[in-house]
């Protein structure tokens, strides 16, 4: 739900320093080198269907034994690749790695920047696809939570199922606005709290629409959005009572400081907005 440009490296690039990297076994190296171009064609194909909302259609690989999973490679040497070869400290291919991951500017694109990005999570995972375990596009800074509790090792089997993609998704999932909150108050005059709710506009296709629901409730937004909000209920509320003491209206408090602060949010669907908007409409109840 936040965007992320594509990562700079191309997956030939990535490949290249994965081979420079690669010693003491000659053998994968080979198999690297044989099956270059295989995985090559294998990010295009990713690509493609990334591209058109349609990952869910590539078929995992089985995941008992060790299947042959691209040219001569194995599953294993492709996890292998990626863990000793890629991610590994002092390779050649960990600078692609880091550029990865600081490119989210700790913040992760599955929860809207909640959580900061500690590693890289593989979109499709590398247990079941591990011809992309490498690719550069499959691999997304993430926050602890998304990526053990929200994302796991899951990964969609029809349309409506997928996830929302940082880096290929279809604009509408980060110019459009489809997560709003309302603001809920307490009779004993304690701070109230809100609850946020996904509401995708009514002219998106419905595939789409279920996307962003699942979405939603995958990462758990609806909590973790509140409770980000309540940690800044306080010191607004305190502004708003200054403000009124202060002989300013409803419009007023509005134009000064609740309006500003919608404008300011990070992007469409960050809790900040949400919490803002729902503020200004209480205000007018």
């Amino acid at each position: 739900m936040m965007r992320l440009d594509e990562p700079q490296y191309t997956l030939d690039q990535t490949i290249d320093e994965c081979i420079l990297g690669v010693t003491g076994n000659d053998l994968l190296r080979q198999n690297l080198i044989a099956s270059r171009n295989d995985l090559s064609d294998a990010g295009m194909q990713y690509t493609i269907a990334a591209n058109t909302g349609e990952l869910y259609t590539i078929q995992p690989v089985n995941v008992d034994g060790d299947p042959v999973v691209i040219n001569v490679l194995k599953k294993s040497e492709l996890v292998k690749v990626y863990e000793l070869y890629f991610r590994a400290a002092k390779k050649p291919a960990r600078k692609i790695y880091d550029s990865i991951l600081n490119a989210a500017q700790d913040k992760c694109p599955f929860c809207g920047g909640i959580g900061t990005p500690r590693n890289l999570d593989h979109f499709l995972p590398k247990a079941h696809y591990p011809q992309f375990s490498i690719l550069p596009s499959n691999l997304v800074p993430s926050c602890r939570d998304c990526n053990m509790d929200g994302k796991a090792q899951n990964f969609a089997s029809s349309a409506e199922r997928q996830i929302i993609q940082p880096y290929s998704d279809s604009q509408r999932f980060f110019v459009d606005q489809w997560i709003f909150a309302t603001y809920i108050s307490f009779d004993d005059g304690e701070p109230g709290k809100f609850e946020y709710y996904a509401l995708p506009p009514e002219e998106w296709p419905d595939i789409d629409k279920e996307r962003a629901q699942r979405h939603f409730a995958d990462f758990n937004l609806a909590k973790r959005y509140a409770t980000k909000a309540a940690e800044q209920l306080g010191t607004v509320l305190g502004q708003i009572r200054s403000m009124r003491q202060a002989n300013l209206d409803t419009g007023e408090i509005q134009n000064v400081l609740l309006q500003p602060a919608v404008d300011a949010a990070q992007f469409s669907n960050h809790w900040q907005k949400g919490m803002y908007q729902a503020l200004i409409q209480f205000l007018y109840k």
